[in-house]
């Protein structure tokens, strides 16, 4: 199932298409413009994503998101288009290693 949604992910971002996904345990899904799988300093693998609209604990406002790649649990990959954020940086040092970005 990770290998499945990593593929798909890959796919939207190579693209630049918009996602819905489901995290585990949230009762809303979340549309997104996925950026990049990484891992931490701590062999986490991470999302990161601009998230236009769902379910968020940052009072429903757009920004970048980092979660556990192993939260997400369904993903669709959507006919809308986004463009890259001017603020996103790969070679901030929170990625510490790329399994790809855009």
């Amino acid at each position: 199932m990770v290998e499945e949604i990593t593929q798909q992910l890959y796919e939207a971002s190579q693209k630049k298409q918009m996602c819905r996904i489901q995290m585990r345990g949230e009762p809303l899904s979340r549309v997104i413009h996925p950026y990049g799988i990484y891992k931490t300093s701590m062999d986490k693998i991470m999302l990161v994503w601009w998230q236009s609209l769902g379910f968020t604990s940052a009072k429903g406002q757009p920004g970048y998101r980092n979660l556990s790649l192993l939260d997400c649990i369904q993903i669709e990959i959507m006919d809308e288009y986004f463009t890259v954020d001017e603020g996103f940086n790969p070679e901030d040092k929170q990625y510490c290693e790329w399994v790809y970005h855009i």
